[in-house]
């Protein structure tokens, strides 16, 4: 990209600030799995979901603080989308073979 522009999506720093955000909070949760199956499942939603943030920005955009514009650009780009989606499955299946590879706990029969 190019700083005359040269992608008609956001810029990669707002793209993958939204991708941390919203990575922390799901990490935190404990919920990568669910979260990428949801995700994905809503995939074809998101232009709808970029349409209504935005027709309701002014509205909302006070309650959600002053990068709300910013956060919902993320959501226009197919890309940012999928950066996510891959790192959820990554870091999922990372802790599911560790899981696998630990040792078990609780002492069963």
């Amino acid at each position: 990209m190019t700083a005359t522009g040269g992608s008609s999506g956001p810029p990669f720093d707002a793209g993958q600030r939204f991708i941390e955000s919203v990575f922390g909070w799901i990490a935190r949760k404990n919920l990568q799995a669910p979260a990428a199956m949801v995700l994905e499942m809503h995939r074809p939603l998101m232009p709808l979901a970029w349409s209504t943030a935005m027709l309701f920005g002014g509205v909302v955009a006070p309650f959600f603080g002053p990068d709300y514009y910013e956060k919902i650009e993320a959501l226009r780009d197919p890309a940012v989308l999928d950066r996510l989606l891959k790192r959820l499955e990554d870091t999922a299946r990372e802790e599911g073979g560790s899981r696998r590879a630990g040792p078990e706990k609780g002492g069963g029969p």
